[in-house]
């Protein structure tokens, strides 16, 4: 095993016993960046260690467990995969589950991390480091996750996303859903995101990109992104921070605009909320049904088009059918399962 395999043995290790203070992050950041050499052991050791948060371990091997009252908090412990968080009645505040136990994770990767290292550089890394990964949400579930570039994916509900690093690409299928993204600079692997026939492409910037009937579009939070129709014949275009995109169906070039402030509505479900600002009832109503298993429904037509404002939880369509009844002065049916608007014409 050669020093830099021992070099990323090490970070990778460190990392798994709790985040880095300022001063160790910046030292890790210069050495990932100082060689792509850095960044492929550094990739081996995470695909390492991401198969070792699977690994069981005999009871009499265990470290003692930690009374909770010493527990580190939630937002130390590195996320490396799909730990998932079911958020129907929290929302994306607990977007971030508790990964396996620190101390049992840095037990393993002692040894079996030093082992799988080895075995790597004797047999030779595949071209694909991690194999494709699939994350999956239900409807009202949240993930986010830490990839092995250092990029980070938030994954809204009711979404599927698979993800392929190698060491001359990142590539993202979005399949359904929405995701956001927060892309690790890396110049000599473009970060790339397919949605249907959307292509987005990256370096070191935040942006979602989100899939429906009529075909998808992207949210840019911050730098600049190229979007592309694949197999279009319109140019590629760039887009900077607060630029939406929509990509329809038809093979036809992007619509790109510009309002920061409507991304930001957009984006409101990171924090667990949906914003309206003078949305119809119909696309409100949509906009909760996504995060809820006990729908809504609009019976009487006329109202659909009512334009509504608000800011509410996501888990609270209660509350939203409650201000439309006042608001709107118009009866409202709670159930088990539905909840209905209006009476049917």
């Amino acid at each position: 095993m050669s020093s830099t395999d021992d070099d990323a043995l090490a970070w990778v290790a460190r990392e798994a016993a709790g985040s880095l203070d300022a001063d160790a992050q910046a030292a890790f950041e210069a050495w990932y960046l100082a060689s792509p050499r850095h960044q492929g052991a550094y990739l081996r050791a995470r695909a390492i260690a991401h198969s070792v948060d699977g690994i069981t371990v005999q009871a009499s091997l265990k470290p003692a467990a930690r009374h909770a009252g010493n527990e580190p908090p939630l937002d130390d412990l590195p996320c490396t995969d799909a730990h998932a968080a079911t958020a129907a009645n929290h929302g994306p505040a607990a977007m971030e589950a508790a990964p396996p136990a620190r101390g049992r994770r840095a037990f393993v990767l002692g040894g079996a991390l030093a082992a799988g290292i080895a075995a790597l550089a004797v047999t030779s890394l595949a071209p694909d480091l991690l194999g494709p990964v699939t994350y999956e949400t239900a409807r009202g579930e949240f993930r986010k996750v830490q990839l092995a570039d250092r990029s980070t994916v938030s994954i809204n509900s009711a979404s599927l996303v698979e993800v392929r690093l190698t060491d001359a690409q990142r590539r993202v299928a979005l399949t359904q859903g929405e995701a956001w993204f927060e892309v690790a600079k890396d110049r000599a692997r473009p970060f790339v995101v397919e949605a249907g026939d959307l292509r987005v492409r990256a370096v070191g910037t935040a942006f979602s990109v989100r899939r429906h009937a009529q075909g998808a579009e992207v949210l840019v939070t911050e730098g600049v992104v190229e979007v592309w129709a694949n197999g279009g014949t319109a140019p590629r275009r760039r887009v900077g921070a607060g630029g939406l995109v929509l990509v329809s169906g038809d093979g036809s070039g992007p619509r790109i605009d510009t309002d920061p402030a409507e991304v930001a509505r957009r984006l409101a479900w990171r924090e667990g909320k949906v914003v309206f600002q003078n949305q119809p009832l119909d696309d409100a109503v949509a906009e909760f049904n996504r995060y809820n298993t006990r729908q809504i429904v609009v019976a009487d037509p006329a109202l659909r088009r009512k334009p509504l404002v608000g800011h509410y939880r996501i888990d609270q369509p209660e509350e939203f059918a409650n201000d439309v009844h006042a608001l709107l002065n118009v009866p409202v049916a709670i159930r088990a399962d539905t909840i209905q608007i209006g009476t049917a014409r």
